[in-house]
C-alpha cells in the first residue's frame, strides 16, 4: 500500500509542474502597471522624432489595473478606462496585443529592453516610447 502511494504522490508530483518558462512570460496587463516617463515618438504624417528636450514638455502615464491616466507637464490631462486585448492590427494585418481605452482609441503594446513601446494602430499614429519611473 506505501508503495502505490509514494507512486501516486510522485505522479501528482509531476502533473503539478510548471514549465520554468512560465514564470518568465509576465502577463502584459501586470508589467504595464506603473509610472511611465515619456522618453519619445516618432513617426506620424511628417516622420518627426520628438523627445522632452527637442518639445520643451514632458508627458508621463499612470497606470493602474484598469486606469490610464496621461500627463503633460505633471498635469493630469486626460484619463480613461482601458482594457487589454488581441485584435487585428490595421496597420500590421495580424492580431497584436493591444491597450484598447473607453474612447476607443487603440496602442499595440510592446515592451523592449525595459521600455514600454505604444503603437498608435492607425496610419499616421505615432509610435511612443516610455521607461518606468
Amino acid at each position: 500500500m506505501k508503495k502505490y502511494l509514494f507512486l501516486f504522490l510522485v505522479s501528482i508530483s509531476f502533473i503539478s509542474c510548471s514549465n520554468d518558462d512560465d514564470a518568465t512570460n509576465i502577463s502584459t496587463s501586470s508589467k504595464i502597471i506603473g509610472n511611465w516617463s515619456w522618453t519619445l515618438s516618432s513617426g506620424g504624417i511628417d516622420g518627426s522624432i520628438l523627445t522632452p528636450a527637442s518639445t520643451g514638455y514632458t508627458q508621463r502615464l499612470e497606470i493602474t489595473s484598469d486606469v490610464i491616466k496621461y500627463y503633460f507637464n505633471d498635469e493630469l490631462d486626460t484619463q480613461a478606462t482601458y482594457t487589454i486585448e488581441v485584435r487585428e492590427s490595421s496597420i500590421y494585418n495580424e492580431t497584436r496585443e493591444m491597450i484598447i481605452t473607453d474612447f476607443e482609441f487603440r496602442n499595440i503594446v510592446e515592451f523592449r529592453d525595459g521600455k514600454l513601446i505604444l503603437i498608435g494602430d492607425c496610419n499616421d499614429c505615432l509610435i511612443s516610447e516610455y521607461v518606468r519611473e
